[in-house]
């Protein structure tokens, strides 16, 4: 037998064991049902979060600053209500020196800061912020990386971090 007779003798037994198993099903081969085949998903009875007011609260002034006015900014909210919660901010790669940490926030009256170098050495004693003004903090980093956590006690609202070289 040549070599293509004996590739359509093999298509074809694939073929008939094909139908026999269609056979063996009892007919037709099944075709599953989309609806079948696919769980369907639980419904919740749970309403969505309320979405944060705060959030995007400093996007513009983040977006209104100059390029390069800042070497690190960073912005958010404390949560959602609810939710609410201490933020940390880090930044590995600024260099050891001498730097303006401006805080900022909106919500609170009053808010907690602390800020320290990634390895956690404390470079200023923790401070209270008012909410009502941006507060510039002079900074002498000792080693590489910046840490800022805040802490709004509890209540909703929006934060600003920026640094700067000292001038």
């Amino acid at each position: 037998m040549s070599p293509s007779n004996t590739r359509i003798l093999a298509l074809s037994g694939t073929a008939i064991a094909l139908g026999a198993l269609a056979g063996c099903s009892g007919g037709e081969a099944e075709q599953p049902s989309a609806t079948s085949a696919v769980p369907s998903p639980s419904l919740t009875t749970t309403a969505p979060p309320t979405p944060d007011p705060w959030a995007g609260y400093f996007d513009d002034e983040v977006a209104d600053a100059e390029v390069g006015e800042y070497l690190w900014q960073s912005w958010g909210t404390f949560g959602d209500s609810g939710q609410v919660a201490p933020h940390r901010s880090e930044n590995r790669t600024v260099q050891p020196g001498a730097y303006t940490v401006t805080l900022e926030c909106a919500g609170p009256e009053m808010m907690t800061g602390r800020i320290a170098t990634s390895a956690g050495t404390s470079v200023i004693d923790p401070l209270s912020v008012s909410c009502m003004a941006a507060t510039p903090v002079p900074v002498d980093l000792p080693e590489k990386g910046l840490l800022v956590d805040l802490d709004s006690a509890g209540a909703a609202g929006a934060f600003l971090i920026r640094v700067a070289a000292a001038e």
